[in-house]
């Protein structure tokens, strides 16, 4: 029986955002410790011939896409998708552990960080420059087949981002090695797709080719932590060129597309070119941590800017997250970060924590299991896909959760170091 069974709604209604940030925290924990990070995941059904067939055609995909999110556990079991386990997951537990650390003291949260590092550290993709990861799945989009355990930059530097707030808390020099190789692979197998005056956006994989900026910033932020932490020129110049190209693609209004489109991509022009809440938080967080380094002034107003969009823009008056072009589907990852960028972004955005409370509170009413804490997939105007994916939804949550309960501590006590 889970230790922390949930609140009632009406009782969760009546806690302080603290007080259910907390609960909520100790029902993910627990169900961590009960269950493990073992499970399906958003992508993994399309893996299987008959849904990667389906994806060609239109109507094809929106008929496969709303089975497999309407009866998203019964189709797995059908076509015979098994739970895996994503080094994401553990990295963005790792996260939430040491802050849970950093906020409590509480030795057993650091003692469980180690072990989720040291699985990254057991498990990652082989054969390359440096340390990286990626999917136990293949990917398939339009244009696109990355094949299983192919390292990913985003999954890469999350993991670098908790070695990094693990070699802050520890000073121990293995997590301070890992970063470094990070950026090693990043240097030497990711590729970076040139731009004009000299301007370059890192690629998503070793063998993708799109403009995305989320992955761009990721893997430019952890080269600049990399410097930070080493005082290695070298990974700031590698950096520069990537940041600048972002900065450079912000429109008018503050707003980012998840890319750009370059003649003669074979991909998803839909894609590129939407405005979505997660994605936005990502480009966000990725240049207020660059920020924090190089203390550009003209940066910062674009980060505000930047946010002023996602603010007025990317929730709905109730909390709820939503993209530039509507409210639904309402997905687990955007709620996640709309809890954790105005979490990160509270310190320059006076507004941030009661922007995060307000989010965490939609998505704990529509989209947690009340009994468990666990968070479902996606919510529909008329059903909730009550799909469990450890990477998509309980890890961000959880991190998200564990910034926020740190920032709210922070706040109560001064500047956050």
């Amino acid at each position: 029986m889970n230790r922390w069974p949930g609140p009632a709604p009406a009782l969760a209604a009546r806690m302080s955002d603290a007080d259910l940030a907390r609960t909520w925290i100790a029902q993910l924990e627990d169900w961590v410790r009960t269950h493990g990070l073992s499970g399906y995941d958003r992508f993994d059904v399309r893996e299987h011939p008959l849904i990667r067939a389906a994806q060609t055609r239109p109507l094809l995909r929106k008929i496969s896409t709303g089975l497999t999110d309407l009866f998203p556990n019964v189709s797995r079991r059908m076509l015979g998708i098994k739970p895996q386990l994503n080094p994401k997951a553990f990295a963005l537990v790792a996260l939430g552990r040491l802050r849970r650390y950093q906020t409590t003291g509480d030795p057993a949260h650091l003692h469980e960080a180690r072990g989720h590092l040291g699985w990254l550290l057991e498990h990652p993709s082989k054969g390359h420059s440096g340390l990286c990861w990626g999917y136990p799945f293949d990917v398939f989009a339009r244009g696109l087949h990355t094949p299983k355990y192919t390292p990913v930059v985003v999954v890469s530097t999350i993991a670098g981002e908790a070695f990094h707030l693990a070699w802050r808390v520890t000073s121990e020099k293995q997590y301070l090695d890992a970063m470094c190789s990070i950026a090693r692979f990043i240097e030497s197998d990711i590729p970076r797709m040139e731009h004009a005056d000299g301007l370059y956006c890192f690629a998503y994989t070793p063998g993708d080719t799109r403009r995305v900026h989320n992955a761009n910033l990721h893997a430019a932020a952890h080269l600049v932590r990399t410097h930070a932490a080493m005082g290695a020129s070298a990974w700031l110049d590698l950096a520069m060129p990537a940041i600048t190209f972002t900065l450079s693609q912000q429109r008018e209004d503050g707003a980012w597309t998840y890319g750009i489109l370059a003649p003669g991509d074979p991909v998803e022009a839909g894609l590129l070119t939407l405005v979505d809440h997660h994605h936005t938080g990502f480009v966000l967080r990725s240049l207020a941590e660059i920020n924090h380094v190089l203390q550009s002034r003209d940066t910062a107003a674009q980060i505000a800017r930047g946010f002023a969009f996602y603010r007025d823009r990317l929730f709905d008056p109730d909390g709820a997250p939503r993209t530039e072009a509507g409210r639904y589907p309402i997905d687990i990852h955007a709620c996640a970060e709309g809890i954790l960028c105005p979490s990160v972004l509270s310190e320059t955005e006076p507004k941030g924590l009661a922007i995060a409370a307000q989010t965490m509170r939609w998505t704990h009413a529509h989209l947690a299991n009340q009994a468990t804490g666990v968070p479902y997939y996606r919510k529909y105007p008329w059903f909730t896909s009550r799909l469990y994916c450890p990477r998509w939804g309980l890890a961000w949550m959880y991190y998200a959760l564990c910034e926020y309960e740190f920032r709210t501590t922070k706040a109560q006590q001064g500047p956050v170091q």
